[in-house]
């Protein structure tokens, strides 16, 4: 039995037709799994952008709040200093919330992740500490202004007191004066002689004669003063030449003394008893050392850096 071509042409365009059907289907389903595997990968990195995203603002809103509670907390450091110095102490319910506080950042910071719960009860306690402190703030504000008028009343009173230190200082100062002026001790009858020796007897005379002069004899009272201690006294002798200069002799019978804050200088001492009575003093010689000049001469006393008394006498 032959073969028929037309029925063998037909049979092979039906086997075609039935494999290129298959081949299309197989692509179609490799499309649609394809499909579907994109959709869901797609789906999934949305997912974890949105994750991502979340625990990215958890993180942000976990480091502001670790910012804050640590510019509150240091805060609180310096405001308690601030207290401290008014010899206040913070109170017992601001110390304990600066506690809790302090132990929740120790927390969140120990931990990489960010407890939207912990963090919400973080912030919540840090509002509480920022109206707490500010009311902290005003108390610290309201003593700062107590101890500024204080310290004005302070320095008020202290400048009166200065003022009134002063005025007794200088009452003081005036008191002793006028006291040491009332026990000042005084001179009277002043008497200065000057002498020479005669050739024949040997005896004292008086001279004017300038180069003739040989000693000075002096004499005085003390006047009566029942103020001034009694006791011993020294007393100065000065003896001013003509030319205004102190006379002295070489060695210790002369030296200075002061008058007036300042030193001056004395031709010889003498030591003497004081009992508030009238005294008359010993008279006392001094021998010049060199020929005198003619011109006037003073003999001034002094005692205690006051002066007692003083003459004058003029030789030839």
């Amino acid at each position: 039995m032959e073969n028929n071509p037309v029925n063998n042409s037909g049979e092979k365009n039906k086997n075609s037709k039935a494999l290129l059907y298959t081949i299309i289907g197989i692509l179609l389903a490799l499309n649609v799994g394809l499909f579907y595997k994109w959709q869901k990968s797609d789906n999934e990195k949305d997912k974890q952008g949105t994750e991502l995203k979340t625990v990215s603002t958890d993180l942000k809103e976990k480091n502001e709040a670790l910012a804050e509670a640590e510019h509150l907390l240091e805060k609180y450091r310096v405001d308690s200093i601030a207290l401290s110095k008014h010899d206040k102490e913070v109170s017992e319910e601001l110390m304990a919330k600066k506690n809790e506080i302090l132990a929740l950042v120790t927390k969140l910071k120990k931990t990489t992740t960010a407890d939207a719960a912990e963090i919400a009860k973080l912030k919540e306690q840090l509002a509480d500490l920022t109206s707490q402190l500010a009311k902290l703030q005003q108390e610290n504000k309201e003593l700062v202004a107590v101890n500024a008028k204080l310290e004005e009343d302070r320095s008020r009173l202290e400048s009166e007191n200065q003022e009134e230190r002063s005025k007794n200082r200088e009452l003081s100062a005036e008191k002793t004066k006028y006291k040491s002026l009332a026990q000042r001790l005084q001179a009277s009858a002043i008497k200065v002689e000057t002498l020479k020796k005669r050739w024949i007897s040997g005896k004292e005379a008086g001279t004017k004669k300038a180069k003739d002069v040989e000693s000075f004899r002096t004499s005085f009272t003390i006047a009566e003063n029942n103020v001034a201690e009694p006791g011993n006294r020294t007393i100065y002798v000065k003896i001013t030449g003509p030319e205004g200069v102190t006379m002295t002799n070489p060695g210790n019978e002369s030296g200075t003394f002061e008058y007036e804050n300042a030193e001056s200088k004395y031709t010889y001492k003498i030591t003497t008893a004081f009992d508030q009575e009238a005294k008359q003093v010993a008279a006392t010689t001094w021998k010049p050392a060199n020929t005198l000049k003619s011109g006037k001469y003073t003999v001034e006393l002094y005692s205690e850096g006051f002066k007692m008394g003083g003459t004058t006498i003029t030789l030839e």
